[in-house]
């Protein structure tokens, strides 16, 4: 057979029809791979470990994306997340509790302290109701409790207001705090010309980090009015109580 022949001749139909298979499978490929319909690829359709960190958008996996306790202490920067406290104390008391959840143990039981006063009566200015020295090196959570009693014969109605601090000194250490520690509250009632009195306690909390030497709490409180006269007669007793607390590393 001529070489000129075998050119001429046309194609034949099962040969046309396996061009047009093949074109329409490749083609077919290109179009599933950039028009996918929605919803059609799921969990069966991703190979494991396919999705990497660049994939995933900012902000994308929240609360409602991740099962309850999916993540653990494997999953979390130890350097970041303390874990819960994995053990106790047989004897005395926790010292400190570290990143992993461990917990440091002291043989000793943690330092109490508590003081009660007599009733001060408030001046113009600020008036020290009680005061308690602390122990040096340790830290604290100290509470006190002012009780007022206000009584007075006011001409027409009178505004009282009690202000109340718990302060420690700012003391030394290493490095050595910038300011003190207070916290203040405040009471106000108001007078008439009944001749009753009005009480009221005030709250006050505060965390106190340890020192090198020895810190003194010590509530002051003020007494203010208006209109200013007569001027009312302000009692305050208190109690100044701190208990030593553990410390986190």
């Amino acid at each position: 057979m001529r070489l000129k022949s075998l050119v001429r001749r046309r194609p034949s139909a099962p040969m046309v029809v396996s061009f047009v298979a093949l074109f329409v499978a490749l083609g077919g490929a290109s179009y599933a791979a950039t028009q996918l319909p929605a919803n059609s690829v799921g969990s069966a359709q991703l190979q494991n470990g396919s999705v990497g960190n660049w994939k995933l958008k900012l902000n994308a996996v929240g609360a409602r994306k991740i099962i309850n306790g999916a993540v653990g202490a494997k999953q979390v920067n130890s350097s970041q997340v303390q874990l819960r406290v994995s053990s106790t104390c047989s004897s005395g008391a926790i010292a400190s509790v570290g990143l992993s959840g461990s917990v440091t143990c002291t043989p000793t039981l943690p330092n109490e302290y508590g003081s009660n006063t007599t009733s001060v009566t408030l001046g113009t200015s600020a008036t020290k109701v009680a005061t308690q020295s602390l122990a040096a090196g340790l830290s604290y959570l100290v509470m006190a409790y002012p009780h007022v009693v206000i009584s007075g014969t006011a001409a027409s109605a009178q505004r009282v207001q009690v202000d109340c601090t718990l302060s420690v000194p700012a003391g030394s250490g290493t490095p050595p705090p910038a300011n003190p520690t207070t916290t203040t509250k405040s009471l106000a009632v108001d007078l008439a010309s009944d001749s009753h009195s009005q009480a009221g306690s005030i709250p006050l909390v505060l965390p106190v980090a340890s020192s090198t030497s020895v810190q003194p709490a010590t509530v002051n409180c003020t007494g203010t009015s208006s209109p200013s006269t007569p001027a009312p007669t302000v009692t305050v007793d208190t109690t100044i109580s701190a208990i030593q607390t553990a410390g986190n590393n």
